[in-house]
């Protein structure tokens, strides 16, 4: 899995950015999927994260 892919579904995209800027605006803390950084507070660095990845198209290529 890699970084940004908090739906699970092995692409990196707007769905996943939509759930990282959800909880970045209600301000959600602790153990969550779309703590990317891991620092128990999801923000703009996490979203960066998975918006990077998203522009270079990253996805699983599963048999």
């Amino acid at each position: 899995m890699y970084s940004g892919d908090v739906n699970q579904d092995g692409t990196i995209d707007a769905s996943d950015l939509a759930l990282i800027d959800n909880d970045a605006s209600n301000f959600i803390g602790g153990y969550v999927v779309t703590d990317l950084t891991g620092d128990d507070f999801v923000d703009g660095t996490d979203f960066a994260i998975a918006d990077n990845n998203a522009a270079n198209f990253v996805s699983a290529i599963t048999p």
